[in-house]
């Protein structure tokens, strides 16, 4: 078995921006904060800020989004669930959609409403 190889962000992390094994891209989770950590304000612009991180990281292993096979998504009000649904397929214009959880959670860093985490090919 290859070992793993462990990615750092390019700013200090207590943890690892991506981990590679076995031909799989395991990401941290992102959330739509900018480059000098402000949350986008708004949930629809919160989601497409979240989804331009999860770009930016893929994009640095040359990898586009439709590379992801498995996403779990964390919302602060399942409500969003079905708006979040719609944003999300936005983002794959007829690909194939990867495996998706999604599930709730009180409180998420920088009172973020929804945080990603993904697997993508390599």
């Amino acid at each position: 078995m290859i070992p793993p190889t462990y990615h750092a962000y390019p700013f200090d992390a207590a943890f690892s921006e991506a981990v590679i094994l076995d031909g799989l891209i395991y990401l941290s989770g992102h959330i739509g904060d900018d480059d000098d950590g402000h949350l986008a304000q708004g949930f629809d612009a919160e989601v497409h800020q979240m989804m331009a991180n999860v770009a930016a990281s893929l994009a640095r292993f040359d990898r586009p989004l439709t590379a992801l096979v498995s996403v779990k998504i964390i919302l602060t009000n399942m409500n969003m669930r079905e708006r979040f649904e719609t944003l999300f397929a936005t983002y794959f214009d007829g690909s194939p959609l990867p495996a998706c959880t999604i599930f709730g959670a009180a409180a998420l860093a920088l009172e973020a409403a929804v945080e990603i985490e993904c697997i993508a090919k390599l």
